[in-house]
């Protein structure tokens, strides 16, 4: 456990121990019912690229219809 202050400005230091540990420069706080607090890092967002895959099957011509598209709306301007 490691005692921290809060400043006139409502400010606190992270103790080195946990930057060095969670590689983070966010945090979530969040309160518990109890009045207790559970601060954590905020996760990495490209940690959860691809975390969402779709059970969808696409059709493999829809890129090439959508860059065909998206060159034509180009050629327009």
């Amino acid at each position: 456990m490691v005692r921290t202050f809060i400043t006139s400005k409502g400010q606190t230091t992270v103790p080195i121990e946990f930057r060095r540990a969670w590689q983070s420069d966010e945090l979530i706080w969040e309160a518990n019912p109890d009045g207790s607090v559970r601060v954590r890092p905020a996760p990495d967002i490209m940690g959860l690229f691809g975390a969402a895959r779709s059970a969808i099957k696409r059709d493999p011509a829809e890129k090439t219809r959508a860059r065909e598209l998206m060159g034509r709306g180009d050629r327009a301007k």
